[in-house]
Formats: C-alpha cells, sequence, structure tokens
C-alpha cells in the first residue's frame, strides 16, 4: 500500500487545500496521472501519482487542508489490505469518509454551543501531555496557530512523524481542554469589530486570497528582518538592442522559433555576475552565510490575483535561447496554474522588471531567503553628454536592493558595476 502524502511545492508552503479530486476512491491510477488539484499560498498545482494501482481511499476531502508530509490518500492494490488508520482491511472502494478531525474554529466564532453538539467518547488524536523537557517538535504553522489562539504548545502532544507537533493537534487541544493548556501570560487584547452600521456604499470588503495573505506575510517579515540597502545605476542599452535585434532574427528560422526579451538578456547577465561573484549568491542564516552553488533567478510575474516568482533553474548554464524559452513557459504555466513544485523553489537571486509598464525605476524588497533582488525599469530614449555633445541615447534604470546582513555596499555596487558592464558590452553573454 502506497502512501500519498501532501507534497511541498514551493519554499513557502506549508500546507495545502484540495480543492478537488480528479480521482475518485476505485478508480484505476497510473504513475504521472494527476491525482488532486491543490491550492497553495500562491497557486493551484496538480499533483501527479508516484505510483500505479488503484485509489484506495481518501483521507483528506475536497475543500480541507493539510501540512505538508500528511497522508492525504492510499494508491494499492484492489485485495491489499488498507492500514489500519485508514479504517482497516477492507477490500472494497469504501464509501469516502471523513476521518480527520474537524477544523476546530476560534472560540469567539464558536460561541457557547451546547455540549451536546460535541462528539460523543472517541478521543481526540491530541491530548494536554505534561512537558518531559528537552526540544519541542513543531510546524512553523501550528505554533502560529498556537500563538494566534493563546495557547500553550509545550502542553501538547504531538501526533505527526516523530511526535512533532502539527496544526490538528493544537485545534484538538484547543477544543478539548482549552482552560488547562492555556499559558498563564495575560489573554492577547482582542481587536475591535467595525461598527455594525456602516454603509455599503462608502467601501468593499475583499477578502484576501491564499497568495495576498502569503505575500503580505513574507514581505512584511522581510522589511522587518532584513536592513535593506539599495544601489542604483545607469545603463546605456544600445549596445544591448542591436545585439538582440540580431539574436532575434536568428531564432526565427531556428526550428524552436523563440523571441528573446531585454529581460532574457538581464536575466543572463545577472546569472554570469552572480558566478564572478559569488558572494551575491547567499542567505542569511543567523551565525552564517549559506554560498549556494547553482544560479537560480526567480523572475518576478505579476498575476491578476497577485505577484509569483517561478525559479529559471542553472540559469549560468543555459544559453539565451534557452533562456527565453524557459522564462515563456514558466510564464505561462504561472498564468495557466499549471506549474510544477520544482517551478517555485530553490531561488537564489531574483529579478524584477516592471519596464513593460512604464516604470522609469523602482525599489524591490527582497524575496527571503534570498539575500538581493534587481529592480528593473523601462529604457528611455535620454539626453546625455557624449564627448562634448548632448546625444540621445537608450538608457535604463537598475536598483539593486541588498540585505546588509549579507553583503556591504561596495559588494553590492560592484556586482552592479559588473551587470552594467555585462549588458553594455553585450557580446560577452554569448561566450
Amino acid at each position: 500500500m502506497k502512501t500519498v502524502e501532501m507534497p511541498k511545492m514551493g519554499d513557502t508552503m506549508e500546507e495545502g487545500k484540495i480543492l478537488r479530486w480528479i480521482k475518485h476512491e476505485g478508480d484505476q491510477v497510473k504513475k504521472g496521472e494527476s491525482l488532486a488539484e491543490v491550492e497553495t499560498d500562491k497557486v493551484n498545482i496538480e499533483i501527479e501519482a508516484f505510483a500505479s494501482g488503484i485509489l484506495r481511499k481518501i483521507l483528506v476531502a475536497e475543500g480541507e487542508s493539510a501540512p505538508i508530509g500528511a497522508s492525504i490518500a492510499y494508491i494499492g492494490g484492489a485485495d491489499e489490505p488498507l492500514p489500519d488508520e485508514a479504517g482497516g482491511n477492507g477490500k472494497g472502494a469504501a464509501p469516502q469518509t471523513q476521518e480527520r478531525p474537524t477544523t476546530a474554529a476560534p472560540d469567539s466564532a464558536r460561541g457557547a454551543a451546547p455540549a451536546a453538539h460535541a462528539p460523543a467518547a472517541s478521543p481526540a488524536p491530541a491530548q494536554v501531555a505534561a512537558p518531559s523537557g528537552g526540544r519541542i517538535f513543531i510546524s512553523p504553522l501550528a505554533r502560529r496557530f498556537a500563538e494566534e489562539h493563546n495557547v500553550d504548545y509545550r502542553q501538547v502532544r504531538g501526533t505527526g512523524p516523530n511526535g512533532r507537533i502539527i496544526k490538528l493537534d493544537i485545534e484538538a487541544a484547543l477544543k478539548q481542554a482549552p482552560a488547562a493548556i492555556a499559558p498563564e501570560a495575560a489573554p492577547l487584547p482582542v481587536a475591535e469589530a467595525l461598527p455594525a452600521g456602516v454603509a455599503t456604499g462608502e467601501f468593499v470588503e475583499i477578502p484576501l486570497t491564499a497568495m495576498r495573505r502569503t505575500i503580505a506575510k513574507r514581505l512584511t517579515q522581510s522589511m522587518q528582518s532584513a536592513p535593506h540597502f539599495y544601489v542604483t545605476s545607469v545603463i546605456d542599452t544600445g549596445k544591448l538592442g542591436e545585439l538582440r535585434k540580431q539574436i532575434n532574427e536568428y531564432a526565427a528560422t531556428a526550428p524552436n522559433p523563440v523571441k528573446v526579451s531585454f529581460n532574457d538578456l538581464i536575466i543572463k547577465a545577472v546569472a554570469i555576475a552572480l558566478l564572478r561573484m559569488p558572494q551575491v549568491n547567499v542567505s542569511f542564516a543567523e551565525d552564517k552565510l549559506i554560498q549556494k552553488k547553482q544560479v537560480h533567478i526567480g523572475v518576478a510575474v505579476a498575476l491578476e490575483q497577485g505577484l509569483i516568482v517561478p525559479v529559471l533553474h542553472d540559469a549560468d548554464k543555459r544559453g539565451i535561447l534557452d533562456i527565453a524559452r524557459e522564462t515563456r513557459r514558466l510564464a505561462e504555466a504561472a498564468r495557466m496554474n499549471k506549474l510544477r513544485p520544482e517551478d517555485l523553489s530553490g531561488g537564489t537571486f531574483t529579478v524584477s522588471n516592471l519596464g513593460m509598464f512604464d516604470v522609469e525605476s523602482f525599489t524591490a524588497i527582497i524575496n527571503p531567503p534570498e539575500s538581493a533582488i534587481l529592480a528593473v525599469g523601462s529604457i528611455t530614449p535620454t539626453p546625455v553628454a557624449v564627448d562634448g555633445q548632448i546625444v540621445v541615447r537608450e538608457r535604463m534604470k537598475v536598483t539593486l536592493s541588498s540585505d546588509h546582513r549579507a553583503l556591504d555596499g561596495a559588494v553590492a555596487a560592484r556586482f552592479l558595476q559588473e551587470v552594467k558592464r555585462l549588458l553594455e558590452e553585450p557580446f560577452g553573454l554569448l561566450l
């Protein structure tokens, strides 16, 4: 019997929500076929079966969430016994039942419900336990949920792998004995509700999507934890434009035609610069810096519902046409909700380009755990002095945002200088 687990689909993912099951209990499943559509903190992704067989049991119903690594289904043979936790050794496809604990609502939403509505004598999966000392293993999602509901998670027994405390344990403990697990600290202040008499014509309340909540959380954390500083440079793109034109003339006759953008050339220049200055390709980790051996460039893509950053892996090893094809694939997959889990993880540096929106320049917020991000503005005809004469040249402003814990100003300046040199003398991008 093969266990289907909630996969980790992105560096920031902590749990996933089953939007729909593409296969149903009793269906034949082949390895590589789509099993279910999962909503993550950024995108909706179809997860694939990693084994062939029959979908014997669905453990997480549509509309419900599960932390990464949690069992969500079983695939096996028609006569293969199910694990005890999946409902015994039944051999046929039983009607779908929900065996996971129902998500507990906050106290303020539950109100004083009659005791008769509580489950009968079935034991809760998490129990209040006396602290045993030593390290406490708890998922980030469970820790945050416990803090939000004023629960002392040190008193909760975990049911996850190796006794790890997961969100379901906090929910069950909160429902089982809220008074017993509350910490001794004073209760958190409750935010005042909006007045009930606000006129409906004055504003529109728009609930945050999972993507917008994640953007708000991570970028706030980035600005609060990483001391940003900014370095701006102006780049002459005249030669870059000529090279792009020549490449596109050649690419139009290639077996797999593709149009190269300025952003593709910028990504290539950044990849080469990171290879030459690996001290920029790092992450800050409290008492050490982690220098990455790979160059994986995140490419910011603006969607209707928010910003997403798919990752162009091994950008330093790719040719310009290959970069152009892969960035098109990533952008198209992002817009069609077809990104793969590996498309969203592993980034070491990000390029954010708003030049197509006629933005002269801007500063971008670092995408953790990276230490820098390059903000690219539009290419505009600009009067400049050349040999004592005023001429018009195509210029582009770029701004590097850096984490001062990991990078010093001189390092950031030299890196930007290297990017500028590569773009102003772009023949080196082809070597």
